[in-house]
């Protein structure tokens, strides 16, 4: 009879401990394990192969409780609620709309590699960040889309046991770039612009220009008399409109208490950016202004009317002073 090893004394002296004392606390077979538990060297090869069919055994079991946890996952019915009630704070349309189109990439990407996206791994939602780079997709477009499956999976995580999020401290994501210079216009430059572009535009220009509104806002426009209500960034606004804006809404011959349905926003503001550009390309303005460039105009030349922020701040609907005072000094703007 082989003598037994001082490795295996010590596991049936541990045992041995559990089976004599069943009054054992966890805390004492915990500090017994830390301080007198084998190394594997000092298994025999029977316990070894004891030991390697417990972890496979483990390691199954984990992954069949895995399966059973995702199986009960809708991920289609999921991915509806969270784009419906959860997607974006304000819940404008434009997030629901490009956090839906950051997931049916996902699910695309998914899908040519035959996984679940419900079993995304880290690595996996790396690669897929690399493949969106790979296919030249911005950087600016795959830092929205990595956000918006990362918000999806911490939402499910908070639902469902056994769901991660893959992207949460993914170093894949492309570094933010320098984002373009801000450039505001003259007011001589509003009315050149205001004066070249054709009437439906010239109105929208004189909007954004001279009330400070969103091109986003301007489907939505219900006016009566000076007064109008919108539907800006998920939120209901209203406030008065300048005689200017309402006077180009006469003259390019709107509707003048509906003048912009029947347009979308994207629309109105690729209409207008077309036309700018041109009068960029032939030198008569110095940028090519964007429709929320005309916004900072407005808000730049209402501050320096009167200095007042909290005006300024109701205008442009801001949800606090603090938020209007960081958008003025990202304008430059001495406060």
């Amino acid at each position: 009879m082989k003598l037994k090893t001082e490795k295996e004394k010590i596991m049936n002296f541990m045992m041995q401990t559990l089976t004599d004392n069943p009054k054992v606390t966890p805390q004492d077979m915990a500090l017994l394990i830390k301080n007198k538990a084998p190394t594997l060297a000092g298994l025999t090869t029977e316990q070894l192969e004891q030991l390697a069919r417990l972890v496979i055994t483990q390691r199954l079991a984990t992954e069949l409780n895995t399966a059973v946890n995702l199986a009960g996952i809708d991920w289609a019915k999921e991915r509806e609620t969270y784009l419906t009630n959860a997607a974006g704070k304000t819940r404008s349309i434009h997030t629901q709309t490009a956090y839906r189109n950051a997931l049916n990439r996902l699910e695309t990407y998914m899908d040519r590699i035959k996984i679940n996206p419900l079993e995304l791994s880290p690595a996996q939602a790396d690669d897929f960040i690399y493949a969106m780079q790979i296919e030249g997709r911005s950087a600016a477009s795959i830092r929205l889309d990595s956000a918006a499956c990362s918000s999806f999976f911490t939402w499910l995580e908070r639902r469902h046991e056994g769901i991660k999020n893959p992207f949460r401290g993914t170093k894949a994501r492309p570094a933010k770039c320098d984002t373009k210079k801000t450039e505001i216009p003259t007011l001589q430059e509003v009315k050149a612009i205001i004066a070249a572009l054709p009437p439906m535009d010239s109105a929208a220009v004189s909007i954004m220009a001279y009330r400070g509104l969103r091109g986003g806002a301007l489907p939505s426009m219900s006016i009566k008399g000076n007064k109008f209500t919108a539907h800006s960034k998920g939120k209901d606004i209203d406030g008065e409109l300048p005689k200017k804006a309402i006077d180009a809404i006469t003259r390019a011959g709107l509707d003048p208490k509906k003048p912009f349905t029947g347009f979308t926003a994207n629309a109105i503001e690729c209409r207008i950016k077309y036309h700018i550009g041109k009068l960029y390309k032939t030198g008569r303005i110095h940028a090519s202004y964007s429709c929320h460039d005309l916004r900072h105009f407005y808000a730049v030349t209402e501050y320096r009317k009167d200095k007042d922020i909290y005006r300024l701040c109701r205008l442009l609907d801001h949800a606090s002073i603090q938020v209007t005072e960081t958008y003025l000094k990202s304008l430059k703007v001495e406060l």
